[in-house]
């Protein structure tokens, strides 16, 4: 890859400095251009009246490191532990094990939606009740095909995502780097970026090289106008990163 290659990272803080870190230590240049933050709920109090309402369940859906996080801060662990835990990849697990949860699964390959309802484990589901905690639009398509496969569906808000500024130098970054690679964390962080940018800078993004989570976020780009959608095949921090490497 040429020297200047600016890469801008979608994902939010904290993840979003570690990415950074391993991003510069390939000799590339970060920059963090999360087009939101993740915040715990506006009513803590409801949101935690409605987890010890809802829960047990048979499954419970955790759709990120933000979600295990908030939960156990709302609800603590033992409802959630008399669950079958969820969660996309191994580093929400690890999360989860280091905040007292047990009985937790996950993808062996690729943490997206789509490798979650491959499992076993969601694929026969009819007539179990099954808890999706995430934040206000994320991860919809999980609840839709549950649904279809017949299990009784309760999505909670746990966080919510909140607008946030762009660096100010960003399409100033943009347009003066040699060569331009972004790392969409989700559908939601692409069409962010995009939104937010100055037209001539979300141009150039658009043309260069987008590594995405999986299939279906890479179709969505495209429809935004993004031209060189790079499936890495998951979201987490070493399947990103790989798929940056092969460029």
């Amino acid at each position: 890859m040429p020297e200047q290659t600016l890469v801008l990272i979608t994902r939010t803080r904290p993840a979003a400095e570690k990415l950074a870190e391993r991003v510069g230590e390939l000799g590339l240049e970060p920059l963090e251009c999360a087009p939101f933050q993740l915040e715990p709920p506006e009513n803590p109090a409801a949101v935690a009246d409605d987890l010890a309402t809802t829960l047990p369940a048979d499954r419970v859906i955790l759709t990120s490191h933000e979600a295990v996080r908030q939960a156990v801060s709302l609800v603590g662990t033992e409802l959630l532990n008399r669950a079958l835990i969820v969660v996309p990849g191994e580093g929400t697990a690890s999360i989860a094990r280091e905040l007292g949860l047990d009985n937790v699964i996950f993808p062996e390959r690729h943490g997206t939606s789509e490798a979650m309802l491959a499992m076993p484990e969601l694929r026969d589901v009819e007539g179990l009740e099954i808890l999706i905690l995430a934040a206000a639009g994320g991860r919809s398509l999980m609840g839709e095909v549950l649904e279809r496969r017949g299990a009784v569906v309760e999505r909670i808000h746990v966080y919510r995502r909140v607008a946030s500024d762009l660096p100010a130098d960003a399409a100033d970054r943009i347009a003066a780097a040699d060569s331009l690679v972004t790392l969409g964390a989700s559908l939601e962080a692409v069409t962010g970026l995009l939104e937010k940018l100055p037209r001539q800078a979300a141009d150039r993004v658009r043309s260069e090289p987008l590594i995405v989570p999986s299939r279906r976020v890479a179709e969505y780009a495209a429809r935004m106008g993004c031209r060189r959608c790079v499936e890495a095949g998951g979201a987490s921090d070493e399947v990103m990163l790989s798929a940056l490497e092969r460029l």
